[in-house]
């Protein structure tokens, strides 16, 4: 599991009056800090999520008065837990009082805990830029960090690591906390550079961590209209890095890619085409060496050098972002 650069920053406190509304609660009885994760009264529940870096591994379960299922999951009130399943795998079934039940993702069914924005407050000096999207986003997120320190804070959403925001089901399902500090301040960037594919390339339901590729596209129909409404944020879509090693799982990133494109082109939102500048330089799939590296963008890479991420950063994520910054 990947974890994200802002854990060394130092937490910084803030009142509960910044929150998003007057009933969140902390979750765990911690104090009310920027950091410690808090859910909102009568929509969320406060439930263990492994993949949050929080105090407590604090998430937001997206039912009211939820059941917690273990270490990421959750079920409605009312229901019990039928787990199956182990490490990122666990799915929950959701069984009501009369025996029936609720498959994993349904609605009804066993969810994935909700994870936060970012853990950092937003600079008073610089501007602010959030990075949205998966593992890959994870992996070159410091990259842009440290390429535009100097006039940018950057930071990750969602705060942790293992899939990042993961399938665009569990995006939409998540995206009021996605888009919120953990304890529920509203973040609205300066730049919001979003990313959605590589969790919905199979056929496979794994609540948050993978979706059926027919998902894809609605949800991020809905996610990209959500976000095009955000009032003075300047938003970019990053379309989805290869599938090195695979040809056919790449193959289905590249359809999925033109749906994303038809989709940002209907809400008039510019891309970056994240695919073709690694394959510009390492050739289609499937190609087990790209940048040097074995297994580079297959479909991460070594974070020991992250030369393909360097790539990225200096080539076209940095100069996006820092035109959207010169045109606010």
């Amino acid at each position: 599991m990947l974890l994200p650069f802002a854990l060394l920053i130092t937490f910084t406190s803030v009142g509960v009056a910044a929150r998003a509304g007057a009933n969140w609660t902390t979750c765990g009885g911690l104090s009310s800090v920027y950091a410690n994760t808090a859910c909102p009264a009568g929509v969320g529940t406060c439930c263990t999520q492994n993949w949050m870096p929080s105090k407590g591994n604090w998430g937001c379960c997206p039912y009211p008065d939820a059941v917690c299922c273990g270490n990421y999951t959750c079920c409605p009130s009312g229901t019990k837990c039928q787990n199956k399943g182990s490490s990122w795998k666990v799915v929950t079934t959701c069984v009501k009082p009369d025996g029936t039940t609720k498959p994993p993702g349904a609605e009804g069914g066993g969810q994935e805990v909700c994870k936060s924005g970012g853990n950092l407050p937003f600079s008073t000096t610089l501007k602010n830029v959030i990075i949205l999207g998966d593992s890959v986003s994870i992996g070159y997120t410091p990259h842009v960090y440290d390429h535009m320190k100097s006039i940018a804070l950057v930071q990750h959403s969602p705060w942790g690591g293992d899939g990042g925001a993961e399938e665009t089901h569990y995006g939409w399902k998540c995206l009021d906390y996605l888009l919120s500090a953990p304890d529920g301040t509203p973040q609205r960037p300066d730049v919001l550079f979003f990313n959605f594919g590589l969790h919905n390339i199979g056929n496979s339901t794994l609540p948050g961590q993978a979706g059926p590729i027919a998902e894809y596209a609605p949800y991020l129909d809905k996610i990209t209209k959500r976000l095009v409404a955000l009032k003075g944020v300047k938003v970019i879509f990053g379309i989805t890095t290869p599938e090195m090693c695979d040809a056919a799982s790449d193959a289905v990133v590249q359809s999925n890619n033109k749906a994303a494109i038809a989709i940002m082109a209907k809400y008039k939102i510019p891309t970056v085409d994240l695919h073709a500048a690694v394959t510009g330089v390492c050739g289609p799939a499937p190609n087990a060496t790209c940048f040097g590296q074995k297994t580079c963008f297959c479909p991460h890479c070594p974070q020991a050098h992250g030369i393909g991420y360097e790539y990225l950063t200096t080539h076209v994520i940095v100069p996006a972002i820092t035109k959207a910054l010169q045109n606010k």
